[in-house]
């Protein structure tokens, strides 16, 4: 029975045939398994192997898959990326910060798109009056609890935070401005939009009440 591990076997064979297309494709493989860093698309690593080194490149991602992370994987990773194949490591390094440059462009895009639909609709919320319709005295009953500070959230500098308002504070914005729903995250249902000091703030509302008058002013 065969006790080496296939790391040690791919080792083997790319210092027997260096500068040849099936040690790179093995090469790039196991630095793959060893470093996510340098990650090489599993096709870019077999489309040049023979059957033979296709199913070496096979047990090498299946004993990955069982094993995860191991001293032999470890071992031969570091041969290969500090002595045998350092440039392949190097641009698998380049290749994995380009992606994760585009990831941070994606992300920043789709940050820049929320807070400008985000803003627009407080814009929309705090200069339109048809849009805090709800009667005061049903807005009040919708935040009705025993305590007196009530958690409420706003939108600042691209993230979500956390403010407590007095009772008397939101009471006064619902009576000076009116209020009416908002939803910032649809996992958070309907929310009630109060206008404090020019700023938008979300409270949550109790969902008996709320319900009850959604359905009161549902047209038949």
């Amino acid at each position: 029975m065969n006790s080496i591990s296939p790391y040690d076997e791919a080792l083997r064979i790319i210092k027997q045939h260096p500068g040849t297309s099936g040690a790179a494709g093995l090469a790039k493989l196991v630095l793959s398994l060893y470093n996510a860093t340098c990650g090489y698309a599993f096709r870019e690593c077999v489309d040049s192997l023979d059957d033979h080194l296709t199913a070496l490149s096979l047990r090498l991602v299946q004993h990955y898959a069982v094993n995860g992370e191991t001293e032999d994987l470890q071992a031969a990773g570091k041969i290969i990326a500090d002595d045998l194949y350092p440039g392949l490591w190097e641009m698998g390094v380049a290749m994995g910060e380009a992606r994760e440059a585009t990831r941070r462009k994606w992300k920043e895009e789709e940050a820049a798109l929320e807070e400008k639909k985000i803003v627009e609709s407080e814009k929309a919320f705090i200069s339109d009056p048809s849009r805090r319709v709800i009667p005061p005295s049903i807005a009040e009953e919708m935040i009705e609890s025993t305590v007196e500070q009530l958690d409420s959230f706003f939108y600042s500098y691209r993230d979500w935070r956390r403010k407590s308002l007095t009772r008397d504070q939101v009471q006064a914005a619902i009576r000076e401005h009116g209020t009416g729903f908002v939803n910032w995250n649809p996992e958070a249902g309907y929310m009630l939009g109060v206008i404090v000091d020019g700023r938008l703030y979300y409270l949550y509302t109790d969902y008996d009440v709320r319900e009850q008058y959604l359905e009161s002013i549902q047209t038949p």
